[in-house]
């Protein structure tokens, strides 16, 4: 390898342009250097450190886990886990047990960097940058696929997302949720503390939804709550109500004050759904769901339907926050995953620019091949 100002010999190769090795040799490389010195001198180590990179990755997602179901996670033999995981398990970064292998904190710290590492790799940054600059919000945070399945994918959506949360929260003090599959990913990833917060309030932004009721607000913002060892409110509503009822119930004390507080939140945790799949959820009459499919209504959020502009088409009565308070909110933050809500994704994204949102790598290049 030829240093700076040396001439070369045929056929070597040059290490990364810009890269003076006398210099580096006293300062730090970036993750570009190093990569780019590893695929020319050593290509090998790439692969053996992607493939203990996933198995850290799945063992965090899924633990405890056995080495058969990782194996089949991971696409790698029982041999080859049962070789990598001892070797993960001497360097301190997983555990065995009956139940199966856990991460330490040791592999939870591992992972952050070797995440940073293969996104760098990967394109990642470029990725979120390009997409950033197409839907014109605030930042868009990406979410690499594992090893092509969906669940395994979207809860990596969910720890980006509670990763990204975690470092607002001592900034602020009111936290808004939504109900839905993905926000209670999210909730999944946050560890309980047993620090009291009592600096924080969590809040549901809205009604029940649907008829899990782990997936309805309440319920995810009473187990956040509890893994932050802060204190939290309930709103006993239904998602879809009459104006007759909404009326009635924002004259109750207790209804009246969650409301209030919802037009000063400091941060909102929200998921994105289609519209045709939301209009099924909701059990929507037969004539409201055809009105929402006449006017080409591809995305749901906060009980409002939004065709492909981000303009409403339809909206159902419910009680929580309304889309004007958005504007107020200072850390808004949406979170969706899978390629088939890509056309809501883009479509809630143009409602407001203080969006932050995060997603998985095929959604934002679904995104952008559609452009």
């Amino acid at each position: 390898m030829a240093y700076m100002g040396q001439k070369k010999n045929p056929g070597t190769k040059s290490v990364p342009r810009g890269v003076d090795m006398d210099y580096r040799h006293d300062t730090e490389l970036s993750f570009d250097e190093i990569a780019e010195v590893l695929k020319q001198v050593s290509p090998e180590v790439i692969e053996i450190l992607e493939n203990r990179f996933n198995i850290l990755k799945v063992v965090s997602l899924m633990q405890p886990i056995g080495r058969r179901v990782l194996s089949t996670k991971v696409n790698l033999t029982e041999r080859i886990i049962r070789k990598e995981a001892s070797i993960l398990k001497e360097q301190g970064l997983l555990e065995f047990s009956l139940e199966g292998m856990t991460i330490t904190d040791a592999g939870s710290d591992a992972i952050e960097v070797l995440s940073a590492f293969f996104r760098k790799i990967r394109g990642i940054h470029e990725l979120e940058e390009k997409l950033r600059k197409y839907l014109n919000i605030k930042r868009v945070i990406i979410a690499p696929n594992v090893n092509d399945d969906d669940v395994l994918t979207l809860d990596e959506v969910g720890r980006k997302a509670a990763s990204y949360t975690k470092k607002l929260i001592d900034k602020n003090k009111i936290i808004g949720l939504t109900g839905g599959s993905t926000v209670y990913t999210v909730i999944n990833q946050f560890k309980s503390s047993n620090r009291v917060n009592d600096n924080l309030m969590i809040l549901p932004a809205r009604g029940g939804l649907g008829r899990k009721s782990d997936y309805q607000a309440n319920t995810i913002v009473e187990k956040l709550a509890e893994k932050l060892n802060c204190p939290y409110k309930l709103l006993y509503t239904p998602d879809w109500i009459s104006n007759e009822a909404k009326e009635t119930l924002l004259k109750e004390s207790e209804i009246k004050e969650i409301v209030s507080m919802l037009g000063n939140l400091d941060i909102l945790l929200f998921g994105i759904a289609r519209a045709d799949v939301m209009a099924k959820t909701r059990q929507l009459d037969e004539e409201e769901v055809i009105d929402i499919i006449e006017k080409d209504a591809v995305a749901e959020a906060f009980g409002y339907y939004f065709d492909r502009n981000g303009e409403i088409v339809h909206e159902i009565t419910t009680i929580g926050i309304e889309l004007e308070q958005l504007n107020h909110v200072k850390e808004l933050i949406a979170v969706a995953g899978g390629v088939d809500k890509a056309e809501a994704i883009a479509a809630v994204c143009k409602i407001n620019r203080n969006l932050v949102l995060v997603t998985d790598e095929e959604v934002a290049k679904k995104i952008l091949k559609d452009i």
